[in-house]
């Protein structure tokens, strides 16, 4: 895991990697996104992917898990506001090692006392350094 830290704007932190594995990611399917390319190896073949293929919804939960684990502000938990601007760049295949880079974009003054950390979110496949997923984040700033 990183270290804690407080990210200035302009800074940026990536977490540790996790590794999304085959029956992993057909365990989350089956439970929450049961489409035959995430779920089934055969079908998947004759899928629009060709192969087996993560759920982007599990990737996202896995994302969310890295950002909170490598605690970009320190002790200040992650406290969501809006997620805007998913794309899902990359398919995710089974085995994938996975981490996620966080950057602070700016802080956002809310009304009255409240203000936002602006941070744009990566998933990255560390083996190639590839960006699998990109995304806005807008976290309440305690």
């Amino acid at each position: 895991m990183a270290e804690p830290t407080s990210l200035a704007v302009g800074q940026s932190i990536t977490s540790r990697s996790m590794r999304l594995t085959k029956e992993a990611m057909v365990e989350f399917a089956k439970e929450f996104d049961p489409q035959p390319m995430h779920v089934d190896e055969s079908a998947a073949l004759d899928s629009f992917f060709g192969s087996l293929v993560a759920s982007g919804w599990h990737a996202l939960a896995l994302t969310m898990r890295m950002a909170v684990e490598a605690r970009p502000f320190g002790g200040q938990p992650l406290i969501g506001a809006e997620i805007s601007e998913i794309r899902f760049a990359k398919p995710i295949i089974p085995e994938t090692n996975l981490a996620a880079r966080i950057t602070l974009e700016a802080i956002e003054q809310g009304k009255g006392r409240s203000s936002y950390n602006i941070l744009r979110v990566f998933t990255l496949d560390t083996a190639t350094g590839e960006i699998l997923i990109r995304q806005k984040w807008r976290m309440l700033r305690t």
